[in-house]
């Protein structure tokens, strides 16, 4: 079914007073305060809304799925269409993108305070619902996170009544299109609690607590301490990403008028106070805008669950450089509980739901400052890490180029938008942009693209799709993962250290460690006195070789790490191997990243290919320290190789030679042999054919043997080898003392004749490297020809080598 509705063409001044305590007293001009549309009447109350990959918006109330279809709207003919009823009603549920657009919804209201344990995908390049497998439990708000790879991360939601909460957190498997519990991570947290994911590739809960906390996805999952914000508590307030920062804004009951920043990107970051809002809120959205500036429209400012008496009419901005807020026009309806916001590609904000089936558009000052620049033309696809090409004929004005994941907003949070800057320069006929450095900062899937110019005026934006690239790093031990650990208060000396060290009497369990805390998976052993020290062990094969490493550890107090023996991190461990020893400084549950160098003395980390041990030790401060902490996770880079194939050795190359006749004993094949004495010649080598380039001493009755030596240099490691040979009667081949091939030589000595005879022979061969004699670097090849008897007439001899090299890919 589609339902059209035309709408009234807008007035070139319009304004409302709003006489609004903390609002502007008048409508001024729009340039200033920006401008609200009338309200547009709508088919029902937009309680959750998404802008869709195609720039239309798709929209749903809270009877979604019971009778009550779904409905896109095309802003641009202003057309509403009909969607097929969802499988069950998808009111409360998460929703965020999927890498090819998709958008997955999870949970739902299955009655009054009861969610739903189902999920669905809606493909807005079919507007169809396609199934999906059922989650663990019920859930009635949670909220959807995106993770590098594509996957998705869903926490919380309502079960059964008031207090009943999915605590066990489900990662959405893309590749298989199925879900794998979290199941070391459970934790009970607040309805659609504001997570992100934060430049360290953990999730950040940011609210609506004060306290917030790190999780770690890997594995199966561990939740760790972070800081606090500033304010006792935010529900139902504003949490945006930009640029790896935090903004918080208002919440609470009594709502706050409150504002508070935090740079993820930081080590260790801690929240600082901005400048207030004009009026206390709650209930209101915030959503991101082209140029940076965050746009925070409804809510009320009263206290209670959700009092229009208490209604906030008028919009308010950001400004990111400046850290102020500035006070804009007002709307005309009550945007509470339940109300929607989400940027449009042209730079646009709707605004609906609430208990209202209307909608209003806003257009921010910046669409009044002049004409807009044109993004004439970029790239369908941005793959992190390069860069592309703009064409605008405006380069020389703009300002910002920007990325803005799409809006996916409910319940005052928008679980997908997130926004992003892309360093740029003026090139010939436009810009060259740099896409995100990698998927931890933009997660895979549909974003917009926007230039801004020096004025603050955005482009129509582009739709734009992130690649996934495959992460230069693997995860070989997760902070969730399996040691085995000893805490029985025994000093165990150095041989701990050991691989073979036999701990099959230790315990075992996942990580984190620890006690005091209340987020360990694993419970250790608290003595009295506080044990100083406590003992970890973890095997983990490697199957290639290790080109970087980077650890990732939680601890409490002291900390020193080994891989192989070798320490590669310390941390508060003056006295090192001493047992009875405490930490010699104190932290909480500090959460360190460390790069490991693979090269440089004295840290010379000795990963090999196969079994590797990974030992650590945690200290605590003091024999009265309440709490312990120890997770470790480990990720490698490994070396990155593919086969380069190479002509080693040619015909008609320098080779050694010894055709004296006399024996030169059981080493000659050797690299260590001394052959300086030895002749040097070029092949092709013998006598009696009148083809030769170096002609041998020809010896009646006819020497048995003929030795040739020749050293080459090889840059890395051979996967595979073949010769092309000349020769008759006998011949045999070394590399590197390693017998490779023979043909028709029975017994080595030097006295002994071939077994057969063969008339300038030239045979191809592959050789077979189990084991593999060739090496990175010099590498000695060794040949013997035999005659076939003493009346043999003529000799030949040359030889070519192919190899297949391992070098490392660019």
């Amino acid at each position: 079914m589609v339902r059209r509705q035309s709408r009234v063409a807008w007035r070139a001044v319009w304004g409302v007073c709003v006489g609004l305590l903390g609002g502007p007293a008048a409508a001024q001009l729009p340039e200033v305060e920006g401008r609200w549309s009338p309200p547009l009447s709508w088919p029902l109350s937009a309680q959750h809304v998404h802008l869709l990959p195609d720039g239309q918006v798709m929209f749903f109330g809270d009877l979604a799925g019971s009778g009550q279809a779904p409905y896109v709207w095309d802003p641009s003919a202003d057309t509403f269409t009909a969607l097929p009823l969802p499988p069950f009603n998808v009111f409360g549920a998460g929703h965020s993108y999927l890498p090819d657009g998709r958008l997955l919804l999870t949970g739902g209201h299955a009655e009054p305070r009861v969610g739903e344990n189902r999920a669905v995908l809606f493909n807005p390049s079919t507007g169809s619902w396609e199934p999906a497998p059922e989650m663990n439990d019920k859930r009635r708000y949670p909220t959807n996170t995106t993770l590098p790879n594509g996957d998705v991360l869903v926490l919380s939601g309502e079960t059964v009544g008031s207090g009943g909460t999915n605590a066990l957190p489900q990662r959405w498997v893309n590749d298989t299109q199925s879900w794998w519990n979290l199941s070391t991570a459970e934790r009970k947290l607040p309805h659609s609690p504001r997570m992100f994911l934060a430049p360290n590739g953990k999730l950040f809960f940011a609210g609506a607590w004060r306290s917030n906390l790190w999780l770690d996805p890997e594995g199966t999952g561990t939740w760790f301490g972070a800081t606090r914000s500033l304010f006792g508590g935010r529900a139902y307030g504003g949490a945006v990403y930009l640029d790896g920062k935090v903004l918080l804004v208002g919440g609470g009951d009594p709502p706050t008028d409150t504002v508070e920043l935090i740079d993820l990107n930081q080590p260790s970051p801690t929240w600082t106070s901005q400048s207030p809002l004009s009026v206390a809120r709650r209930h209101h959205n915030t959503t991101l805008l082209p140029d940076g500036s965050v746009l925070v429209t409804g809510g009320t400012r009263a206290g209670g669950f959700d009092d229009r008496q208490g209604a906030v009419l008028h919009a308010e901005l950001w400004n990111p450089e400046t850290h102020t807020w500035h006070s804009l026009a007002s709307g005309s309806v009550y945007r509470g509980y339940h109300s929607t916001a989400v940027l449009l590609p042209d730079g646009r904000v709707l605004s609906a739901g609430g208990s209202e089936s209307s909608a209003e558009l806003f257009e921010p000052p910046y669409l009044f400052q002049g004409p807009r620049p044109t993004l004439q033309e970029a790239p369908d696809q941005l793959l992190p890490g390069t860069a592309f090409p703009v064409r605008t004929p405006e380069a020389a004005q703009i300002k910002k180029v920007t990325l803005l994941a799409l809006g996916s907003s409910t319940h005052a949070f928008d679980q997908n938008q997130r926004f992003l800057t892309l360093p740029h320069s003026v090139t010939g006929d436009g810009l060259l942009v740099s896409a995100p450095e990698s998927n931890v900062v933009a997660p895979p899937g549909p974003y917009l693209l926007f230039l801004v110019n020096e004025a603050g005026v955005p482009s129509v934006a582009k739709r734009v799709q992130i690649g996934k690239v495959a992460s230069r790093f693997s995860s070989v031990i997760a902070f969730s993962d399996v040691w085995k650990y000893d805490d029985g208060n025994v000093d165990r000396g150095t041989a701990w250290l050991a691989s073979d060290y036999d701990d099959s009497a230790w315990k075992s369990g996942p990580g984190q460690f620890g006690y005091g805390d209340g987020d360990e998976a694993t419970v250790l052993t608290a003595s009295t006195p506080t044990q100083p020290t406590v003992y970890f062990r973890k095997k983990i094969t490697l199957d290639k070789p290790v080109l970087a490493a980077r650890l990732e550890a939680l601890f409490d107090d002291g900390l020193q790490v080994w891989v192989n023996g070798v320490p590669v991190y310390s941390k508060n461990v003056g006295h090192g191997l001493d047992f009875g020893k405490y930490a010699s400084g104190s932290t909480s549950n500090e959460y360190r990243r460390e790069s490991l160098s693979l090269n440089d003395v004295p840290l010379n980390v000795p990963f090999v290919v196969g079994e590797n041990i990974v030992t650590a030790l945690v200290k605590q401060v003091g024999p009265r320290s309440a709490d312990l902490s120890f997770a470790l996770g480990l990720q490698v880079q490994f070396e990155n190789f593919q086969e380069e194939h190479q002509r080693a050795i040619s015909f008609g190359e320098s080779w050694e030679y010894d055709d004296s006749g006399l024996d030169p004993g059981p080493s000659w094949m050797a690299p260590t042999f001394d052959s300086a004495s030895w002749k040097v010649g070029v092949g092709q080598f013998g006598y009696g054919d009148g083809d030769e380039a170096t002609v041998l001493a020809s010896t009646r009755p006819a020497r048995p043997s003929t030795y040739f030596r020749k050293k080459i240099h090889l840059s890395g490691p051979v996967t595979s080898a073949s010769l092309e040979l000349l020769f008759e009667d006998g011949v045999a081949v070394f590399v590197n003392g390693t017998q490779v091939f023979t043909r028709n030589v029975g017994r080595m000595a030097h006295t002994k004749y071939a077994t057969g005879s063969l008339e300038n022979a030239r045979e191809t061969v592959e050789l077979v490297l189990e084991p593999n004699p060739f090496v990175q670097g010099e590498n000695t090849l060794a040949v013997v020809v035999k005659q076939v008897g003493a009346t043999s007439p003529d000799l030949s001899f040359d030889l070519a080598l192919d190899v297949g090299v391992q070098v490392r890919a660019p």
